[in-house]
């Protein structure tokens, strides 16, 4: 069971500007799910019908959860959390000054008790969590905590509907390859399980925009379709159908690299279709690559992960050089 946090049926397009502007000598049609909601948009929404839908069963009145400074998933669950009547407690990793705006002040306008954390702090967050969690319950409350980027094996079946989803709307048997980002890898875990259960052929690429070592984030989706057990589901999984590319993430998590920045600003003058600096530019940047050199003449389809927020924390970087104020 879970609680109902989107509307309705996020739409899947073909970017057929897209694919003229940039000469793709493939298909491309992306998964909308920057269109989960407005404040709750992203794919953090999919993981949290689930997680909030199983701490009000529980009784919880507080969520806890972590990320980084501008984090989509603590803005998402803050927001959720607040419109279902619960309170929200955010770990929030940063470096150094911090900026009220963009995802950061949307958490502080709902409420949120916020914490900041160093990264070294950030490395052990099950204590943090351990040592919340018993201050919250030693002072009456019932709080709940969702890992980081609401990913384990509950939070992943979000995506395994999703698979439904994207099968009532476009035939599986034709798509090649399904392309998302992969942070936490919740979505890609529930991707993969969703097209298994759903026997497609499609292969499931994960493009890692993180500084973690794709065979961690291999072991971690290993372990999370394995979690789907207590849930009623067994996809069999081996190992090789996991593909988690690597060199797309630029100079660090959040980071973007010059490409990333170029492909932002050329793909929004010119097509309107818009991405943003932490997963999806890596990303789309990722299944650009890959795609023209093993799905010419097919279709491929793109997850839309959402994070456009992140446009607004330092919006100079994403103004193309060549736009005038007049």
């Amino acid at each position: 069971m879970k609680t109902k946090l989107i509307a309705c049926e996020t739409p899947i397009t073909r970017l057929k500007v897209v694919e003229t502007l940039l000469q793709t000598p493939f298909s491309i049609f992306c998964k909308h799910d920057e269109l989960t909601g407005f404040l709750t948009s992203g794919n953090k929404v999919r993981k949290l019908e689930y997680l909030l839908y199983d701490a009000m069963k529980k009784g919880a009145d507080t969520v806890l959860t972590c990320g980084g400074i501008q984090s989509n998933h603590c803005r998402a669950t803050a927001i959720a959390a607040r419109e279902l009547g619960l309170d929200s407690v955010l770990f929030l990793r940063k470096k150094e000054g911090v900026s009220l705006q963009a995802n950061l002040l949307l958490d502080y306008m709902v409420g949120s008790t916020v914490v900041f954390v160093s990264e070294e702090e950030y490395r052990d967050m099950d204590a943090i969590f351990a040592r919340e969690k018993t201050r919250l319950e030693k002072a009456g409350k019932k709080p709940y905590v969702i890992p980081e980027g609401g990913s384990n094996a509950l939070g992943a079946l979000g995506y395994v509907d999703a698979v439904k989803e994207i099968s009532r709307q476009i035939d599986l048997d034709e798509v090649s390859a399904v392309f998302c980002a992969v942070g936490s890898a919740g979505t890609y875990a529930g991707l993969l399980a969703g097209l298994k259960l759903a026997r497609s052929n499609a292969r499931v690429i994960g493009v890692n925009v993180t500084t973690t070592p794709a065979e961690s984030h291999r072991e971690k989706t290993l372990g999370l379709i394995k979690g789907m057990s207590r849930y009623g589901l067994c996809p069999k999984i081996r190992e090789e159908e996991i593909e988690i590319a690597e060199g797309f993430q630029g100079p660090a998590y959040a980071v973007p690299s010059t490409e990333d920045l170029d492909l932002i600003r050329t793909l929004a003058r010119r097509s309107a279709f818009f991405l943003d600096p932490v997963y999806t530019a890596k990303a789309f940047r990722g299944c650009l690559h890959i795609s023209r050199e093993r799905f010419r003449s097919r279709n491929v389809l793109f997850i839309h992960t959402g994070g456009l927020f992140a446009l607004f924390h330092d919006p100079q970087r994403f103004a193309d050089q060549t736009t005038r104020v007049i």
